[in-house]
């Protein structure tokens, strides 16, 4: 093909919006064409402005330019059986739907719907016997539709799945550009026998708690968190494997708290922290996160992306942090045993009584980039039996401390590490040890263009 065939070609694909029933054989979208033509005649023979409307319909069904004056010719002498075709071709529920939004969206497009076209579209609503809740489905979007407003569009769906209306969502964004739907979800509990499955998209409004013997299954979802939204499972089950974690720029509680609970894995979930909220803590937990990621999470003062404490258990494979950041300790991860001071003061926490737990924590295949906290860059670990193997810092930096990790009163077994680009300030190091066993610069891994000081044991 030459270069013009070429630019043709992409400009065809990216640029030539299709039908949402541009895929159904060609009779059907004949049929179609000539059931909007009918609206589009409903007053008479058409303006050239309702020409250029239909020959766009035509377009975008994927029919040949020149079907337009065949489509008016057949609308203007439509008879009983040229009806009887379109309701019949028009059978299935979806293409009913888009069918009467089409119709819809012609008739209000000079924003006035004259008596004749009202007539038309609700002789269509009967004859296609639509409920009375599938009507109002297609009405509320349809003035959804001349508001161009999605905030509506949201509710009147809403409403209509609770009405067991069979929402054609994917096919929506055609009539409304732009249109994502969220179910909202508000405050709610989960008690023991209570179950909850994500059906949509979902936007968080308050407190979801899953208490002991509960169980929430996000599906894969992504579940975005507004002002005062968290997910806290305190001793419940969750289910979260390939959901997305997103923060709105109001969210202001971490986004997922998991409490008393036994062991839990989490596979390929995402975290998108907005650069305003962290994304999972943890307390008496015991956890596994597989091929997961973190981006932009944030906190003021511990673990930018995860704080995990009072446990024994923690491992991560293949997990992805980057971007990640707190003004106090530990840009991507804060790590304590129940030792740490600070803890018995934070009213997330019970209070801690009975034998000290030792973190025992496993990062494998883990790549940290551009980790930033005043102190330990990427890590800050206390109290904690480390396992670290085949991970990459990347241009982690830190104000005081370890510009990718800080360890105190912990034991440590790492090799095959990579430290590349790693910045701490004056007289700080990249790995800080204090009171640490078990490690030296050889085995942590390899350090590269990184300053000032690579190692610094206290």
């Amino acid at each position: 093909m030459s270069i013009l065939q070429n630019l043709r070609q992409v400009k065809k694909e990216l640029l030539n919006e299709k039908h949402p029933l541009a895929h159904e054989n060609i009779q059907f979208r004949k049929t179609y064409a000539i059931g909007f033509a009918m609206l589009v005649c409903v007053n008479g023979y058409p303006s050239e402005m309702a020409k250029e409307v239909l020959k766009k319909q035509i377009s975008v069904l994927d029919l040949p330019l020149e079907f337009k004056k065949l489509a008016i010719s057949a609308a203007i002498e439509a008879d009983t059986g040229t009806i009887h075709n379109v309701l019949q071709t028009l059978h299935e529920t979806e293409h009913k739907y888009i069918f009467m939004l089409d119709l819809y969206g012609y008739a209000q497009k000079d924003h006035k719907i004259t008596e004749k076209e009202q007539e038309l579209l609700v002789l269509f609503e009967e004859l296609f016997q639509l409920s009375y809740e599938e009507v109002q489905f297609i009405r509320g979007f349809r003035l959804a539709m001349l508001k161009k407003d999605t905030e509506l569009a949201t509710k009147v769906v809403q409403t209509a799945f609770e009405q067991n209306v069979s929402v054609p969502l994917q096919k929506l964004s055609y009539f409304l550009p732009g249109f994502e739907y969220q179910e909202r979800l508000t405050q709610m509990t989960l008690l023991a026998g209570h179950k909850k499955k994500l059906g949509h998209a979902t936007y968080l409004t308050g407190e979801v708690i899953v208490g002991k013997g509960a169980e929430l299954d996000l599906n894969g979802m992504n579940v975005t968190f507004g002002n005062g939204a968290t997910i806290i499972v305190d001793g419940g089950v969750l289910k979260a494997d390939g959901a997305r974690f997103i923060a709105s720029m109001d969210a202001n509680k971490t986004m997922l708290s998991l409490r008393n609970m036994g062991i839990t894995k989490i596979n390929d979930a995402h975290f998108l922290g907005a650069n305003n909220v962290r994304a999972i803590e943890m307390n008496n937990a015991k956890v596994e996160l597989d091929s997961c990621s973190f981006e932009k999470c944030f906190t003021e003062e511990r673990g930018g992306a995860i704080y995990f404490t009072n446990s024994e258990h923690f491992v991560l494979r293949n997990c992805i942090f980057e971007h990640n950041s707190t003004l106090g300790k530990g840009g991507s991860m804060y790590i304590a045993g129940t030792e740490a001071k600070h803890m018995t003061s934070k009213s997330f926490f019970s209070r801690i009584t009975g034998k000290v737990q030792k973190v025992k924590l496993v990062i494998e295949g883990g790549h940290f980039k551009e980790s930033r906290a005043d102190q330990s860059g990427a890590l800050h670990m206390y109290d904690a039996e480390i396992s670290i193997r085949d991970t990459v810092f990347e241009s982690c930096s830190s104000r005081t401390g370890g510009a990718a990790i800080d360890t105190l009163n912990c034991t440590m077994n790492a090799s095959h590490n990579t430290f590349t680009k790693c910045r701490a300030s004056l007289n700080e190091a990249v790995v800080i040890l204090g009171n640490t066993k078990g490690a030296t610069e050889d085995s942590l891994g390899r350090f590269e263009l990184c300053e000032p000081k690579n190692v610094v044991m206290k």
